[in-house]
């Protein structure tokens, strides 16, 4: 197995601590109009899917969701197989 980038869950773990912090909730969907950025981003980003990401769509997410890119892009390390 190599090493990868993952944004798998981040998204939804993410908004979560935004509502419980803010008492609002805000969807995906509201998430990419309040950064503007697609809506399909928001969604491949969450679902691991996005094999690329634009630095300023990223910026603006980080900017909404009051966070930094190491929220969102999580470095996997390649795990070792014992012999």
């Amino acid at each position: 197995m190599s090493s990868k980038i993952s944004t798998s869950g981040r998204i939804t773990i993410l908004l979560g601590k935004q509502q419980a912090e803010t008492g609002a909730r805000i969807s995906p969907r509201k998430l990419a109009e309040k950064a503007g950025v697609p809506k399909d981003l928001v969604y491949r980003l969450d679902s691991g899917t996005a094999r690329h990401v634009d630095l300023d769509a990223l910026s603006r997410l980080c900017a909404a969701l009051n966070c930094q890119p190491q929220d969102i892009l999580v470095w996997e390390a390649e795990r070792v197989q014992p012999v």
